[in-house]
């Protein structure tokens, strides 16, 4: 039994459904959308935990051998929605602590994408080259750098909150006395062709894209067609590193960003443990939601103590 966690208004949970009934796998949805729906019932016997979730089709009964989580994001302030969407996110997570079974991914195991500078470290750390790098909500220490990458700087959110990349332009200067209201992060700009490696296990996407924008998201977000994204390949040392140090994380899966100037420098920009793979396989068709649901069917613990 495979258990889905996620949102019927994200684009990946839908898809990765689909696969699933395509595929024929047995399967149970909690769909966080919908959280009073649901209730969890934790149990302990000599130590061990059981967990039972219930409601709109999980009965508690059935052990789950496997879980694909990627929680709901809530698009309202409305308290009645915020309120049992947490709860039921909080009751989840703590499940998952204990899940014996793979879990992609463990909620626990994504904080490095909280905070990005401290991620671009460990990507430096894994032997990744990586964009100098300033977090600051000083306006001096702002121009300081600017000066000291010749120019070219690029801004956006340190944290894990989805910010699209902008280059720091004269005319937009004065938006520097807004850094003392917000520490940005501010990042040598890599001008060139961009990458996505999605990581699956011991398997891994590489997908180019070519947009106009300085980050592609953004076209992609107005779904641009004159964004390029296809299939193509990185040297078989960028993709080993990439696999362990998803792996060093202690994730499954993972989308890896890459810059590539036009001198072959390949700078690693951040992973990100949810990414949103759907978009780039539907531009490049590469199979990476039925590689994930592979790995789902083929990797279940035989033993469990999360019952669906």
């Amino acid at each position: 039994m495979i258990l889905v966690i996620g949102s019927s208004n994200d684009r990946v949970y839908p898809k990765l459904v689909r696969r699933l009934q395509a595929s024929n796998c047995t399967h149970v949805i909690v769909d966080e959308d919908h959280a009073t729906r649901y209730q969890l019932s934790r149990d302990e016997c000599r130590g061990t935990a059981t967990w039972r979730v219930l409601g709109d089709g999980c009965s508690g009964s059935r052990p789950v051998g496997s879980i694909f989580v990627r929680h709901a994001v809530a698009r309202t302030l409305d308290p009645t929605v915020t309120g049992p969407m947490g709860e039921l996110q909080t009751a989840l997570n703590r499940m998952l602590l204990t899940a014996p079974c793979p879990v992609i991914n463990h909620p626990s195991n994504a904080f490095s994408n909280y905070a990005k500078a401290y991620q671009t470290r460990l990507l430096a750390a894994a032997g990744f080259d990586v964009p100098k790098t300033l977090v600051t909500n000083i306006r001096a220490e702002a121009l300081r750098f600017y000066d000291e990458c010749g120019g070219k700087v690029i801004f956006k959110g340190a944290s894990n909150v989805m910010s699209l990349a902008q280059v720091l332009k004269p005319q937009n200067m004065d938006r520097l006395n807004l850094l003392p209201n917000c520490p940005t992060q501010f990042q040598e700009f890599v001008a060139g062709v961009d990458y996505r490696v999605h990581v699956v296990g011991n398997d891994a996407f590489v997908t180019r894209l070519v947009s106009r924008d300085e980050d592609y998201r953004r076209a992609a977000l107005i779904e641009d067609k004159a964004i390029v994204a296809e299939a193509a390949e990185l040297p078989p040392s960028v993709i080993r590193r990439c696999i362990e140090f998803t792996k060093q994380l202690g994730l499954i899966v993972s989308g890896i960003d890459f810059k590539e100037d036009a001198q072959g420098r390949l700078a690693a920009l951040e992973l990100n443990p949810y990414p949103q793979f759907t978009f780039y396989e539907g531009r490049s068709g590469q199979p990476i939601t039925e590689t994930i649901v592979d790995y789902l069917v083929r990797h279940q613990a035989a033993d469990s103590n999360v019952f669906v």
